[in-house]
């Protein structure tokens, strides 16, 4: 068993040389160790915790620190730094996915045809920026996490916009976007409060890029001429909808759990200046587990280098 009882979560860690394997062998370990070796039981779901409820000087510290919040753009890792709560997204839930490219994609890398490289094996996060309670806004996001052979992962994060979705309970209702610079500046005071922390490490604190994922087909092979989208779309499909129909007030993670294991959860579509291109499909290869190890996954916020304001 990957965790002894009454093992810290807040200390897991990666194995020795973990980085050098191949994506298939991080993924067994990813799954079957990590999620499957900390899995919450459905009748024990650990709270829906919100902001500094668990360890608030910690917590506080990592939001006020320029330095600590800049680890969330340049950190290389897996997993979070042993001992670092997560104050935001605390909670969530995981599957393995495959991500298949379109035929027609024209970008390259991870992006590219399947003949070119592309196409990756990987992790999905579905999870809640926080608790909801009284009037606060449904605000789901995702966490796409592509392995590659002998190279650090490739991390995707995306949501609809930081305002949220009402009391939508469907994880699944609007599509999502890895840049949220273009719209949405109504911001309510906690997203504006964020905004106004990640201003301090970031020009462009709500835009993530996805040059990342063009640069390094699933192989570890670097591009030459790598060719990206200005940023990444994710439209939910009917049948990943259609599992939170009639489930309102139930906890997402018991309604992701029941979802069977080979459903295709999103299309991808590219950005490239007026143009939208097909990229490609994220389909599920297990069921969706909540775990002490999903709660420790590591998704860094890859932001353009010429935005980051710490050298």
């Amino acid at each position: 068993m990957f965790q002894r009882p009454g093992a810290d979560p807040l200390q897991l860690r990666t194995p020795e040389r973990y980085q050098s394997w191949t994506a298939d062998q991080k993924a067994q370990w990813l799954w079957r160790n990590l999620i499957l070796g900390t899995a919450h039981r459905p009748t024990e779901l650990p709270p829906l915790v919100l902001p500094f409820r668990t360890a608030p000087l910690r917590e506080a510290s990592v939001v006020l620190r320029a330095g600590e919040l800049d680890k969330t753009l340049t950190r290389i890792s897996d997993l979070m730094e042993p001992g670092r709560p997560k104050f935001i997204h605390a909670r969530g839930s995981v599957a393995m996915v495959r991500f298949q490219p379109d035929e027609l994609s024209p970008f390259t890398g991870l992006l590219a045809r399947s003949d070119e490289g592309g196409g990756a094996v990987g992790l999905v996060r579905m999870s809640l920026v926080a608790r909801v309670f009284g009037d606060a806004a449904y605000t789901p996001a995702l966490a796409l996490k592509l392995l590659i052979d002998g190279t650090p992962s490739a991390d995707v994060l995306a949501m609809n916009h930081t305002v949220g979705q009402g009391r939508d309970f469907n994880l699944f209702s609007n599509t999502m976007t890895n840049d949220l610079s273009y719209t949405h500046n109504e911001l309510r005071t906690a997203q504006r409060l964020m905004s106004v922390l990640f201003n301090r490490v970031s020009r462009q604190p709500r835009r993530m890029v996805s040059d990342h994922l063009a640069q390094v087909d699933n192989t570890g092979t670097i591009v030459d001429e790598p060719i990206a989208p200005d940023r990444l779309i994710f439209e939910s499909t009917q049948a990943a909808r259609a599992v939170f129909i009639g489930r309102a007030g139930v906890d997402f993670r018991i309604v992701l759990g029941e979802m069977a294991p080979d459903i295709t959860l999103f299309t991808v579509t590219g950005v490239r200046g007026p143009e939208r291109v097909p990229v490609g499909t994220i389909t599920m290869t297990t069921p969706f587990v909540s775990s002490d190890g999903g709660d420790r996954l590591f998704f860094r916020h890859v932001h353009d280098p010429a935005d980051r304001k710490l050298a």
